[in-house]
């Protein structure tokens, strides 16, 4: 696979939420998980109902490295890394489009920033949320 073929994948809280162990479905492509997707898991963990957000917890803890955010962590043999990317300031086409900063408009701007930044590479934003990806259009 070339770097032209890699992809990355942010993903959106919604998608963990399902399915925990998503990350290790998306073979040899890198993944993105925003700040804020933690921070929105945060507030789930203590809930019976989210059982998949704790089990994320552990499992982050499980794969984690020290540099996560830069080098990222392996997800093991035929797959890729995954990364954590801080907040990203608001790009102007951002601020034009969306004037309220919600969690939704911060993964948006992670992913646009994602996309600047690995030019040349597909990303994609992978949500289960219709209205998401109707904004990320």
């Amino acid at each position: 696979m070339t770097a032209n073929e890699k992809k990355t994948f942010v993903l959106d809280t919604n998608v963990i939420l399902h399915d925990y162990r998503s990350i290790y479905n998306f073979t040899n492509n890198d993944i993105v998980i925003p700040i804020v997707v933690l921070e929105e898991l945060d507030k789930f963990k203590n809930d019976l109902i989210n059982f998949h957000a704790r089990e994320f917890a552990r499992e982050l803890d499980k794969i984690s490295e020290k540099d996560f955010f830069d080098k990222g962590a392996a997800l093991g043999k035929g797959r890729g890394r995954l990364f954590i990317q801080p907040g990203v300031k608001f790009s102007q086409k951002m601020k034009d489009s969306f004037s309220d900063d919600t969690p939704d408009h911060r993964i948006l701007a992670v992913t646009e920033y994602i996309s600047e930044k690995m030019k040349g590479q597909k990303v994609i934003l992978v949500t289960k949320d219709m209205n998401l990806r109707m904004k990320a259009r």
